[in-house]
């Protein structure tokens, strides 16, 4: 079977790769579309709207709105599978023109139902999120007693949530950094350290669910490694007591969690979704090219805002750390001022001494001589 994986600019990377691979181990030939201009890799055969385009795939696997209509445009009656990779974005949603997708494919349940509440239906098929399992298990002695070192995976995470689990890491001992017995984390960052090996903290922007285990996997996994699982608020305290709850147990148990997302089962079940899917009987009569070009824009419009915003955080977040500065600063003026007035004083009382004790030596001489200064002139 000749695929064809369409996106908008090769996202997401880890899964393209993944997917790719795995799909060519099985004899399938995979190319993979960027509608913005991007080179080939030597993980992927890239194609362009004028570069190297496959003639007629048997299936185009989308996965990004603009990708979906741009190749619906060029590939009139090529029956297209998107892939569903969460429900944060309208961009990772199917787009909404009848005839476009023949089948959607989720990665969790939250995003299952994002989709199966769009206004126009789409038939879901639900994957778990795939992971190379071969090449992230690799040999390692238990999990220590006790945690030494915890890696935090935490991209675009606001300075506030960083900090909480910065300061409950160091309370609780543990080194941030690589080689650790522990990662911090959320979505494809969890599956790929389970595989590992690794104790693994859900936590996130959206929140922090905690360990993962045997018990809370079925759960959390449904959430997609979110941190949307459990609506508790991510709090010090919070982390720090579950932080205490570590058990070396954890690593052996995440790694065989993790082979229910093995990558060579998830191409398996793609290519059962993909030959479930028959060819268009006729092109889809819309304005296709302009409608992806709409979603371009929003979709850049809306990384504009997200930067922006991650912006005006860092901001923020200097001008707090500024101003604990200018604190700290003034309390040091205040203690030192305090200190040169006690110089000041002693100096003085140092100075004056010699003087008082000078005079009274003159008094006690005069004294036992039976004679008193005079004042007069």
């Amino acid at each position: 079977m000749e695929i064809l994986i369409g996106t908008q600019t090769l996202e997401p990377r880890r899964y393209l790769v993944t997917v790719s691979e795995h799909l060519e181990r099985l004899g399938h030939e995979v190319r993979v579309f960027s509608a913005e201009p991007r080179p080939s890799t030597d993980e992927l055969r890239v194609v362009g709207v004028e570069r190297d385009l496959p003639l007629a795939p048997h299936l185009i696997y989308s996965q990004d709105a603009e990708a979906a209509l741009l190749l619906a445009d060029l590939y009139p009656l090529t029956p297209q599978v998107f892939a569903a990779h969460g429900e944060e974005r309208d961009l990772w949603l199917p787009p909404q023109l009848a005839g476009i997708v023949a089948r959607v494919v989720a990665f969790d349940a939250r995003t299952a139902e994002r989709v199966a509440a769009a206004g126009l239906p789409h038939e879901v098929t639900r994957l778990r999120r795939p992971v190379d399992v071969e090449r992230f298990t690799t040999p390692r002695g238990e999990l220590p007693e006790r945690p030494r070192r915890v890696e935090l995976r935490l991209e675009s995470l606001s300075s506030y949530l960083h900090g909480v689990i910065e300061r409950a890491c160091a309370d609780a001992g543990l080194q941030i950094g690589p080689d650790a017995d522990v990662v911090v984390g959320r979505g494809r960052d969890v599956l790929e350290a389970m595989a590992s090996g690794l104790a693994v903290y859900v936590y996130g922007e959206e929140g922090g669910d905690g360990w993962v285990s045997a018990e809370r996997y079925e759960r959390l996994e449904a959430d997609g490694f979110s941190g949307r699982a459990d609506p508790v608020a991510t709090n010090f305290e919070r982390v720090r007591r579950d932080l205490d709850a570590y058990d070396p147990a954890m690593g052996p148990v995440n790694r065989e969690l993790a082979r229910a997302h093995d990558a060579r089962a998830h191409a398996q079940e793609l290519v059962a979704v993909f030959d479930a899917v028959k060819p268009r009987p006729e092109p889809v009569t819309a304005p296709l090219r302009e409608l992806a070009r709409l979603v371009r824009l929003e979709a850049a419009s809306g990384r504009k805002a997200e930067a922006a915003d991650a912006e005006a955080q860092a901001a923020r977040a200097r001008v707090e750390e500024l101003e604990r500065e200018l604190a700290e600063m003034r309390e040091r003026n205040r203690e030192l001022t305090e200190r040169a007035v006690e110089l000041e004083n002693a100096l003085e009382s140092a100075q004056t001494e010699p003087e008082q004790q000078k005079a009274q030596g003159v008094r006690g001489l005069l004294g036992r001589q039976g004679k008193h200064p005079s004042n007069e002139g």
